[in-house]
């Protein structure tokens, strides 16, 4: 087909255009003048005769757009006659293709004197459909008023044709894909009431559902779903059609699913919505039992630590007189030395019924930690309710305890009491002086009880002789750093290792970590010892990669609450990394679920602060008590530990196999690495391996170790059994 350039086309329309200026009066007068000046006016372009037959559609009307004049090739691609045409509109050659705004728009146009563009869909008279790319020139008065409109056409079928193709050949692509899909994939519009209302529904989970298109389609969220679902539905098609990120999760058909909503605009204005639903349903329960789990006490069904802290803070907040009891059974590792962990583990599901028995219906029984348990009495007033009290859980001891046919036992408990807001205005006031009093109840004789009062200095004594000695401790060159290493299960090999402290005090001995540190953070002291720490374990950790002794590895060193709560904590890191030359990659810092929950805000800038210098952050003792999903959300940790004590039980106690589980499944969804402590036998490691987690450290691997013990089990290649 032969193509006209651009300059010779508007040669030819400047041509056109000048016929009236020959021609004046009325159109009906000289029709034929008119004609016949097209006429000539094609003939003096006699070179581009032929193209214009070949290429070239012409049709002329009047104002009102009855058809004047056409030639051949009109005729020729319409399937009418010259005879049939002319005197008709250009109704007789309508398909029905085009809406009512675009014939306006055309005619809006060419009424004002201008020259309309565009591609139109025609019908033969043998039923058949062509495309036309359509210039249409009107012929004006001096007044800029049409008295006649030539239009000229090319025939683009095949090129629209094949469009159309493309087009439907994507279409069905991206209906195979979003019907592949594993969710479902949805499309809200408004109708002309402005209802919302779905467009189609695709995807694996829309059957699954009952949301298919041919179900939803042009349907409202009341037409489907319960009133409950639809409001919460029509309040987020609000919020989104307004310009906001809209998020949202619900129940529906025995399956939670997680719903983001996304505008689509046209023109800067949103005209629909397309949403993306997932069945988070697995997730869900992992995410509710391991709620419960953050509750709860696994063995005893006891509200545990956690709870037990809300509900203090509750009754502190309303400013409410209440006793803190502090139950310790007495000689309980001796039991459990004995006859073993599962007769210790019955003994204090025994000792919880019985607690449960003898307290009143507003007080509450908590499992703190082991083997020992708090008692709260909101309604206690007076010394000697509650000596009452305490005699009255002591009471449960007099009986023996009932182990299996066999094995009858006597045990006894030590009961440490404080009272808010005598001996203390916060809980870890409360606590602290509750165990100042159990302790000294444990020392007098067993089965016993003590109210905190200031007297009890024998384990004050100790406490601040410990508290003495560590403001020196680093001066004196009194720690050091034992290293634990940590198995990567995929490569089967050490990859890091932790940074363990250790006091040797020419006194005291060598004094364990659970006993000073707590001791350091109440005084201020864990910020020179964390530092000591952070810099001596870098400083050994760069000395190996130097020597070529050791291939790099990460170190892992534990930071206190209050030392990465603070706000230099961060300055500080980066100076020790500074110092010792040691790449930021090769860090990892380890924090307590306590720290996040204590000062949440404080961590997150820190956390972010420490990830963007290239450190390592993981969240240590997982599952001890404190869980929550909150703050796995909102910090972006790498890595997710284990608390040995499930890890150690997890053959044993069935409660603990499935809170290992429901933890790695929520670590994997939350894109993160799990490391198991407290890893002792093989049949431990094979499972948690199975499981997918990604670390273990543990006596199975090996004990902490010195420096040069660590050196030489590297060198050796000998980790542990296989």
């Amino acid at each position: 087909m032969l193509n006209f350039e651009d300059q010779d086309f508007k040669e030819l329309i400047h041509s056109l255009k000048s016929i009236p200026q020959k021609i004046s009066g009325s159109l009906d007068g000289h029709g034929m003048e008119i004609i016949d000046e097209v006429e000539r006016a094609l003939n003096e372009f006699s070179t581009l005769k032929y193209a214009i037959d070949r290429s070239i559609i012409v049709a002329m009307t009047n104002v009102s757009g009855q058809i004047l004049y056409v030639n051949d090739k009109f005729c020729e691609l319409s399937k009418y006659s010259r005879k049939e045409l002319i005197g008709k509109t250009h109704r007789i050659i309508n398909s029905g293709y085009h809406d009512k705004s675009f014939i306006k728009n055309m005619w809006d146009t060419i009424k004002s004197g201008e020259i309309w563009e565009g591609s139109v869909r025609n019908k033969a008279k043998d039923g058949t459909y062509y495309w036309v790319k359509t210039t249409i020139v009107p012929f004006c008065h001096e007044n800029n008023e049409p008295y006649m409109y030539i239009a000229l056409r090319t025939d683009i079928t095949v090129s629209k044709e094949n469009e159309e193709k493309l087009v439907n050949a994507l279409k069905n692509d991206f209906n195979l894909v979003v019907s592949s899909m594993h969710n479902f994939v949805f499309k809200v519009t408004k109708d002309n009431t402005g209802r919302f209302v779905y467009q189609f529904g695709e995807g694996k989970l829309a059957p699954q559902l009952g949301l298919e298109t041919k179900t939803i389609f042009q349907k409202s969220p009341n037409e489907i779903f319960p009133p409950e679902i639809a409001s919460l539905l029509e309040t987020n098609y609000k919020k989104a059609f307004l310009g906001q990120s809209v998020t949202s999760n619900y129940s529906f058909r025995d399956r939670r699913i997680l719903t983001t909503l996304s505008p689509v605009y046209e023109n800067g204005e949103i005209t629909n919505l397309i949403g993306y639903s997932n069945d988070i349903s697995e997730l869900h329960r992992a995410q509710e039992e391991v709620e419960f789990l953050a509750y709860h006490d696994t063995l005893t069904g006891l509200p545990n630590r956690r709870k037990l802290i809300e509900d203090i803070q509750y009754l502190i907040d309303r400013k409410q007189k209440f006793a803190f009891l502090l139950l310790d059974l007495d000689q309980f590792k001796i039991i459990n030395d004995t006859f073993g962990h599962v007769f210790g583990d019955k003994l204090l599901k025994i000792i919880t019924k019985r607690l449960q028995q003898v307290i009143g219906p507003n007080d509450s029984v908590y499992r703190f930690a082991g083997d020992e348990f708090i008692i709260l009495f909101p309604e206690l007033r007076d010394e000697g309710s509650y000596i009452m009290a305490a005699e009255k859980i002591l009471s449960i001891f007099h009986e023996k305890i009932l182990l299996s046919p066999t094995v009858e036992i006597y045990t006894t408990g030590s009961i440490g009491i404080s009272v808010f807001p005598t001996h203390g205005r916060d809980i870890d006031q409360l606590m602290k002086n509750a165990d100042f009093a159990m302790y000294s109840a444990k020392k007098q004789r067993r089965n016993s009880y003590k109210i905190y009062d200031q007297d009890m200095n024998q384990a004050k004594q100790k406490y601040l002789q410990i508290e003495a000695y560590l403001q020196t401790a680093v001066e004196n060159d009194e720690f050091e750093l034992y290293f634990q290493p940590k198995l990567d299960l995929k490569a089967n090999k050490i990859n890091s290792m932790e940074a363990l402290l250790r006091w040797h005090h020419p006194i005291l001995g060598n004094v364990p970590p659970n006993t000073f540190i707590p001791i350091a953070e109440e005084t201020g002291v864990i910020w020179q010892i964390d530092k000591w720490v952070l810099k001596h374990a870098c400083i050994q950790n760069q000395m190996w990669a130097e020597s070529k002794t050791l291939e790099p590895m990460r170190v892992s060193v534990n930071i206190s609450p209050i030392q990465f709560s603070h706000p230099d904590f961060t300055k500080m890191v980066k100076k020790v990394l500074e110092e010792t030359g040691m790449k930021p990659e090769l860090l990892e810092l380890e924090i307590t679920e306590t720290t996040v929950i204590e000062n949440t805000e404080e961590c997150i800038k820190n956390v972010m602060k420490l990830r963007d210098i290239g450190v390592v952050v993981s969240i240590d003792d997982f599952g001890t008590g404190y869980s929550s999903l909150n703050y796995l959300k909102s910090f972006p940790f790498d890595y997710l530990k284990l608390d040995q004590s499930y890890v150690r039980e997890m053959f044993s106690r069935k409660e603990d196999m499935a809170i290992v589980k429901a933890i790695i499944t929520l670590a994997k969804e939350l894109n993160l690495k799990v490391i198991a402590e407290g890893v002792e036998d093989k049949e431990i490691l094979e499972c948690l391996k199975q499981l997918g987690c990604d670390q273990i450290q543990g006596y199975y691997l090996s004990r902490p170790l010195s420096r040069h013990d660590f050196e030489k089990m590297i060198e050796n290649g000998v980790f542990y059994h296989h």
